[in-house]
């Protein structure tokens, strides 16, 4: 019998930590790394105030080194860093989510309703140059 995304989505949601666009934008400027899992040309379009792209299908073999690149030098251990990913709508972040938890990132969130949610707020998205 075949799945519908939704399901699993829904499943992985179950197992994650969500968290909402204002709190996303309460910790833009702090400690917390915040990815953007979208596709390049989504990215491009217009994206969240100081995000990195990663690419879903990169992120298992890129999240390493972004996170040792990007938070190495904090007093804080790797696995602890703080890390928020999202997508157009939710579902991609919550299962890059659950993802970086099977990798060993101990504090992880999903923003749920992802960039949807985030313009419906009415926060601004940066423009590529």
């Amino acid at each position: 019998m075949l799945v519908p995304p939704a399901e699993i989505v829904g499943r992985v949601k179950a197992t994650i930590s969500e968290c909402t666009v204002n709190d996303v934008h309460e910790c833009l400027n702090s400690d917390t790394l915040v990815i953007d899992v979208r596709e390049p040309a989504e990215y491009q379009r217009a994206h969240l105030p100081g995000a990195v792209h990663v690419p879903r299908g990169m992120l298992e073999f890129e999240i390493h080194k972004l996170v040792e690149r990007s938070c190495g030098n904090q007093n804080i251990a790797l696995e602890d860093q703080p890390l928020v990913v999202y997508c157009g709508t939710g579902g991609r972040s919550a299962l890059a989510a659950a993802s970086l938890q099977s990798l060993g990132y101990k504090n992880v969130r999903s923003m749920a309703g992802g960039v949807a949610a985030w313009t419906q707020a009415e926060f601004s998205l940066a423009q590529p140059s």
